[in-house]
């Protein structure tokens, strides 16, 4: 009986209608991240306490509440669509990561860490942290967005660590959103049990 339940439920976790405008403007900003020549940023002496405890603790929180929410709120397809979105994210993440690693444009190659080292186009971290943010906004309440300051600083320590781009950070903040927008739908408040 599980089974059939699933079955019928997995089909109802893709959205009905997807947001076009916003995907528009998401996929704009992933293009402006990549391709806009933002100036590098030097390795700072000294990481700051907020960026180094959002850096290796709090850029999590986000995360667990997009898993915790739906447990909570008893809503399976909510599980199921934080799932597909965050296979997703990092499935497209890791692509780009690799796709766009030797593209060069105006003379400076994406891939390219502030470090010297690859695959800095899009930011992993940022892509995360927006896909988690992104779904409690869409899937639940415009009240998540009290998170945003942790996607902001995730991004800063991102920058203080000198592991990417300003761009990379705005392109993975996209990708993370994008991803977001083509697999979530919003909760419909109905008594659903797992």
């Amino acid at each position: 009986m599980k089974n059939t339940k699933f079955k019928t439920l997995y089909p109802q976790s893709f959205p009905q209608k997807l947001p076009l405008k916003s995907i528009a403007l998401f996929v704009l900003l992933f293009i402006i991240g990549a391709i806009t020549p933002f100036p590098k940023i030097a390795k700072q002496p000294q990481v700051p306490l907020v960026f180094d405890t959002t850096e290796h603790y709090a850029r999590f929180v986000p995360t667990l509440a997009s898993f915790a929410l739906p447990l909570i709120k008893r809503d399976p397809i909510g599980l199921i669509q934080i799932i597909h979105v965050s296979i997703a994210t990092t499935i497209a993440t890791h692509s780009f990561k690799w796709g766009l690693n030797n593209v060069v444009i105006f003379s400076r190659r994406l891939g390219e860490r502030p470090n010297g080292s690859s695959k800095n186009m899009p930011s992993g971290h940022s892509s995360m942290i927006a896909c988690a943010l992104a779904f409690l906004v869409r899937r639940y309440s415009w009240v998540w967005l009290i998170f945003l300051p942790l996607a902001f600083l995730t991004m800063g320590a991102r920058i203080y660590y000198n592991a990417h781009t300003i761009g990379a950070l705005i392109a993975g903040f996209s990708v993370g959103v994008l991803c977001v927008l083509f697999l979530t739908s919003p909760y419909q408040n109905q008594k659903k049990d797992f």
